[in-house]
């Protein structure tokens, strides 16, 4: 029988396709969903989802062939085991598991599709395995639940969201984001999202706020006869312990056209109802609707919503929220006519972060111009919207050379306030391009701000960006970045290996010392000197006061002479009276006929060279009276005992013919 082998390779592939994906299948189950085998997870920062049942970590990602769009990404990762045994406890049904899992696809299927500043940006797909699910987005910071203090799901809370509490200003803004994406949805997407709740805003690591939670939402384009069929959402007559495995949206949040009939009739005002929930418990700091997923309650509570409720609600916003949260759909207002509520119109730190969310599109003279306004301003704000709304955006326009020294003094101001945690991922970044390119001005303001840059910077950071920044500022002929580098010398010396400043600064610190004709950059050479002695070794410091030498040479001017002072102090300090009687007095003595040392200066040098002097003769035993005569110290019994011992010592040497130890 001939062999067929189109059939036969037919057959080989169908089975290595078989092989391939029962490999992958079990390589899966062991390692887990793709995003926990390509990012490497950091540290949990917040919850997100229906129930909070993601778990939101920061993440790098651990190969260089995947995309470098953000130094660090968020990782979503949902443990299949841990809700099926709270499942389990709550006496709920596998199919009402498998329901909630269909629910979290839905939303990851519809982020992945959905591409808008104000969506959610997915990086890598939704992947699961049988025990976890995961995908992966650009950096977050947390859900909006969370900075409500709804920590949930959350092993450890970290620090920035243990009491956190977002200001009036940074709330505005986050609301108008979603204002604006709620308009996209309803008139570019036709999408109803029917979930607007706190843990479907996710505010991002740069302070922008985005939607999430797609897996209720349907298209606004069926027709009118679809949507009365679509079905309502099934929330309990009474208390029910369903927030393990939520199947509808939270009932606190959801507009009553969605609960009150078994048929429903969504429209885009359901989403401004749900959004007006969100509005008041984000400014209030509590629920309007603490129902409890009591739908009872629930009507309650709407039907006898009185005035009173808005009490803690600035009065400028409370007619349209007032409108936002009617019953009667008709009444609603878009989500674009909420924008022009005065409650964000008359407020000008918010126009102003306005103006920085599309500070990229503007031109240099609009810019500039309104720069020159926030320069005024800009301290009004809290650290938080200092952090996560202002400092971005003036980090993304730093590329911009013509607003570079308008900006960078404000970056560097904010970035006070970072820790080096957060400077690296966030600033820093933007930072390198200027370090590596300024000059003039620019290169001057740097150095002056460069103990902030050391101190938030880890050693590869200093090498490959700082170091090289502090060297080309030696190289400069303006004697005002000289003597600034010089004042910052030590501070990056004390984070460097001694090698490396020995081979990168201290040659250009002699250079300086020797060549300048500005006395201001000779001395803050001298002092530089001085403050490196206690990392120096004695060959280092020898180098330091040959450098003294020549320097006294042609300047005797008092702050030099004061300054070569303070450096024999250093070296006392470091290597004691021998090496200082040695080395150090005989330079400073020829140096005590200055003229140009006045009395107290004159004092404090020869106060050092008496010091140095008496302190060889406490060391000796001896001290020589104005006449001459050698006053011997009578031995002390511990002196006895030291002499006999070196005595016996000797002797001994002499009788085995060993070296003999030293009277001195």
């Amino acid at each position: 029988m001939a062999l067929n082998m189109k059939t036969l390779t037919q057959a080989l592939a169908k089975t290595a396709a078989v092989i391939e994906k029962t490999v992958q299948t079990t390589v899966q189950e062991v390692t887990g969903p793709k995003p926990l085998q390509d990012y490497d997870l950091l540290d949990q920062i917040g919850s997100a989802g229906p129930g909070l049942a993601w778990k939101l970590y920061s993440a790098k990602a651990r190969g260089s062939t995947l995309s470098q769009q953000y130094p660090t990404v968020c990782v979503w990762f949902l443990d299949k085991r841990t809700l099926s045994e709270a499942r389990v406890r709550a006496g709920l049904s596998k199919a009402a598991e498998d329901a909630f899992f269909d629910i979290i696809r839905a939303d990851a299927a519809r982020l992945v599709r959905l591409r808008h500043p104000g969506v959610v940006h997915v990086v890598q797909a939704l992947d699961e395995s049988k025990n976890a699910m995961a995908m992966v987005t650009e950096p977050l910071f947390a859900s909006a639940a969370n900075t409500l203090g709804n920590v949930e799901n959350i092993a450890r809370v970290p620090k920035e969201l243990k009491g956190m509490e977002m200001g009036l200003l940074e709330v505005k803004h986050g609301l108008l984001q979603i204002a604006e994406t709620l308009d996209f949805l309803h008139n570019n997407a036709r999408l109803i999202h029917r979930a607007i709740s706190p843990e479907n805003v996710l505010v991002t690591s740069s302070g922008a706020w985005k939607l999430g939670g797609f897996s209720f939402a349907i298209s606004a384009d069926q027709t009118s006869g679809d949507l009365a069929n679509v079905q309502a959402f099934h929330y309990a007559e009474y208390d029910v312990e369903d927030s393990v495995l939520p199947l509808q949206p939270s009932l606190n949040y959801t507009a009553p056209e969605l609960v009150r009939s078994k048929a429903s009739s969504p429209g885009c005002s359901s989403d401004i109802f749900s959004f007006g929930c969100l509005a008041y418990h984000l400014i209030a700091h509590k629920p309007l609707f603490d129902c409890h997923n009591n739908v009872k309650m629930y009507m309650n509570n709407l039907t006898y919503l009185s005035n009173e409720a808005f009490s803690s609600i600035p009065p400028e916003l409370v007619p349209d929220l007032q409108r936002m949260l009617s019953a009667n759909e008709s009444f609603r207002p878009t989500a674009l006519d909420f924008t022009s509520s005065p409650f964000f119109r008359d407020d000008t730190r918010l126009r102003a972060l306005r103006f920085l969310d599309h500070m990229l599109e503007r031109d240099n003279m609009q810019k500039s111009e309104f720069l020159k306004a926030l320069s005024d301003m800009w301290k009004d704000f809290d650290s938080r919207v200092l952090r996560y709304k202002v400092l971005p955006p003036l980090c993304a326009e730093l590329r911009n050379m013509v607003m570079q020294p308008m900006i960078l003094p404000m970056v560097l101001t904010i970035a006070e306030s970072q820790d080096k945690n957060d400077f690296e991922l966030s600033t820093l970044p933007a930072l390198v391009p200027v370090l590596c390119t300024a000059a003039g001005e620019t290169l001057l303001l740097l150095v002056k701000h460069a103990e902030l840059i050391i101190n938030k910077s880890g050693q590869e950071h200093l090498i490959s960006h700082v170091l090289p920044l502090i060297v080309r500022a030696y190289d400069e002929n303006d004697a005002r970045i000289q003597e600034e580098v010089l004042r910052k010398s030590v501070s990056l010396a004390k984070q460097l290996d001694v090698q490396v400043v020995k081979q990168a600064i201290l040659p250009r610190v002699h250079g300086l010392a020797l060549k300048t004709t500005v006395a201001a950059v000779r001395v803050n050479a001298l002092l530089c000197l001085g403050d490196l002695v206690h990392t120096l070794d004695k060959h280092a410091v020898l180098d330091i006061l040959q450098t003294i030498q020549r320097c006294t040479a042609v300047d005797r001017s008092a702050p030099t002479l004061m300054c070569t002072l303070g450096v024999a102090n250093s070296i006392l300090k470091q290597y004691g009276i021998e090496f200082v009687a040695e080395h150090v007095l005989p330079l400073l003595i020829p140096l005590l006929t200055a003229q140009q040392l006045n009395v107290q200066q004159f004092a404090k040098y020869m106060l050092f060279a008496k010091d140095i002097l008496r302190k060889i003769e406490e060391k000796r035993g001896v001290t020589v009276t104005d006449s001459g005569v050698p006053d011997i110290k009578p031995l002390t019994f511990a002196d006895r005992s030291s002499f006999r011992s070196i005595k016996e010592n000797r002797w001994d040497c002499l009788f085995h013919g060993k070296e003999q130890p030293s009277m001195g």
